[in-house]
C-alpha cells in the first residue's frame, strides 16, 4: 500500500465536508463541482493509475458518508472515471495544458454515467433527463482541473519529506 493513503483519507474527508456543506449553497454557474473526483483525478494524472484509483476510492467513500445514495456507489463510479482517464492519459503524448481538461470531462462523464447506472440497478428511479442536465458539469470540471492539478502538486511538495544527506 502506498503511503499517500495517509494523505488521501483526510484530504478526501475535508473535501467531502466542504462540498456537502459549503459548495451546495454556493454553486458555480448553477452546478456543484465534485471536488473529491477532481482531486483524485489530478493525483492520478500526477502519479499514475494505481494512485489515482486509490484516491478515487477514498473520495467516493468520503462523499458517500455525506450523501443519501447507497454506500460505495460514488466510490465505484469515481474509480471507473479516474481509471479510464488516467489510462487514456498514459496512451497519449504528454501534455499538461490541453489534455487535463479533456480528461476531466471524460472522467466526469464516466463517473456520472456509472453512478446513475448503479442507482438504476439498485432500484432507484433516476430519469434520463437528470443525466442530461448534469452534462454541463463536464465543462466546469474541465475548467477547474488545471488549478487543482497545480494545487495537488503543491500539496505533494509540502508534505514530501526530503531525505537528509550524511557527510
Amino acid at each position: 500500500m502506498s503511503s499517500s493513503v495517509y494523505l488521501a483519507v483526510p484530504v478526501m474527508v475535508v473535501l467531502s465536508i466542504l462540498q456537502s456543506a459549503f459548495l451546495t449553497r454556493f454553486p458555480m454557474f448553477g452546478m456543484v463541482p465534485q471536488l473529491p473526483l477532481l482531486v483524485a483525478l489530478a493525483w492520478g494524472l500526477l502519479h499514475g493509475i494505481n494512485e489515482g484509483v486509490m484516491w478515487a476510492f477514498w473520495a467516493g467513500i468520503a462523499l458517500d458518508l455525506f450523501s443519501a445514495g447507497p454506500m460505495g456507489a460514488s466510490a465505484l463510479a469515481f474509480i471507473g472515471g479516474v481509471a479510464v482517464a488516467t489510462w487514456v492519459e498514459q496512451a497519449l503524448p504528454p501534455n499538461r495544458i490541453f489534455l487535463p481538461p479533456l480528461l476531466a470531462a471524460v472522467a466526469t462523464f464516466i463517473s456520472l454515467f456509472l453512478y446513475m447506472l448503479l442507482l438504476r440497478v439498485l432500484g432507484r428511479a433516476i430519469p434520463v433527463q437528470s443525466f442530461l442536465d448534469s452534462l454541463p458539469l463536464l465543462m466546469l470540471h474541465g475548467g477547474l482541473i488545471l488549478p487543482i492539478i497545480w494545487m495537488a502538486g503543491g500539496l505533494e511538495r509540502l508534505v514530501t519529506v526530503r531525505g537528509s544527506r550524511i557527510r
